[in-house]
Formats: C-alpha cells, structure tokens, sequence
C-alpha cells in the first residue's frame, strides 16, 4: 500500500469572498466555507483517511475540525503548512495589486522575487514540499488529509511538475482536492489520480 495524501483548501473565508489577500493573516470561514468543509469531509468518507494535518491558521484549523470530526479521525497542526507569507501586500485587495509591474511574477510564477517582508513562491514551494514528505513517512503506508492554503497549492503543484501562470484564485477554488502519493525509496511525492 501507498502512502496518499490528499491536500484540500480550506473553505471559503470572508476576505476570499472580497478578493483579499490573507497569507498569514486571517479571516474567519464564510457560511459557504462551512457547508465545503462539510462536503469535503462527505467526499472522503470512504478514502479510510487516518489522520487529518493543517496548517495553524484558523481558517484552515477551522476546516480540518469539521473534517476529523465527520470523519472521526485525529487532528493535528503542522506550523510548516502555513500559507505562504505575503509581506506587506497581505490584507491587500487583488484589484489594487493587479496593476503593479511585479503582479505576474508574485502570484503567477514560481520564482525566487518575494515582495517586502515576505516569502518567495520557490522558498514557500520547497518548504511545504518538505513538510509533506515528512508526514508521508511519519504516516508511512495511510491515507492523510492535509488542509492547507491556495497559494501554498499553486506554489507546491509548480513543483510537481503542473505549473500554470494563473494566480491561486483561479486554480485552486475552496475545498478544491488533490491526491499525492508517496514513494519512500526515493522520497518522492507526484500527483496521483483522485
């Protein structure tokens, strides 16, 4: 048996409805952002998820909460699935930040620029890579959910190989799943079909 991991975004929060940027900071899940919490966990129930894994912001914890307790199964943090943290164009509307020449490049490219006081697409790509091959081996042989972020998506999916030059808003809608796998004898994740 494979090691699978099945990532999801989190449901829809306020600033996701009003097109703001959150990387670190938060806003709290929308009744929307709820009922895909709940149908993300009825999607799962017959996946034999053991172990539900999420990224320590409330919107993610938020969401990780109904899926383990629908799914009843364990539920932990892992601090290394935060979102990927935006600097000063966090709490920012996407509208204003469009028109700046750097737009592209920060939320359509993986690349090593980072805005002021944040984090690149490609440091935030290799850090959440590693933190799933850590929980793959540490659940070695299980099925795990992880609920993360949108843009730590977008950013992690360049690396395995489905790179797109759309931003996360347009990839990756809340709730929205994907199945990796894991292969131990060389530490290899890759996408999988669902």
């Amino acid at each position: 048996m494979s090691t699978n991991i099945y990532l999801a975004r989190h449901g829809e929060t306020v600033w996701n409805q009003s097109q703001r940027l959150q990387g670190h900071l938060d806003s709290p899940l929308t009744d929307v952002g709820k009922r895909q919490a709940a149908e993300l966990a009825l999607s799962l129930e017959h996946y034999n998820i053991e172990q539900v894994i999420s990224s320590p912001l409330g919107r993610a914890v938020e969401t990780a909460k109904v899926c383990c307790n629908a799914l009843s199964v364990p539920y932990q943090i892992e601090p290394q699935l935060i979102e990927r943290h935006l600097g000063v164009w966090q709490g920012q509307h996407v509208a204003q930040l469009r028109a700046l020449p750097e737009f592209d490049e920060m939320l359509q490219q993986v690349t090593g620029l980072a805005m002021a006081q944040g984090e690149s697409a490609q440091a935030c790509s290799d850090r959440i890579y590693d933190a799933l091959v850590t929980i793959a081996q540490q659940y070695s042989q299980r099925n795990v959910l992880v609920i993360f972020h949108g843009e730590a998506l977008r950013c992690l999916m360049h690396r395995l190989g489905a790179s797109s030059s759309q931003s996360a808003f347009s990839l990756y809608p809340n709730g929205k799943m994907i199945k990796l796998s894991f292969c131990s004898a060389n530490r290899h994740l890759s996408l999988a079909a669902a």
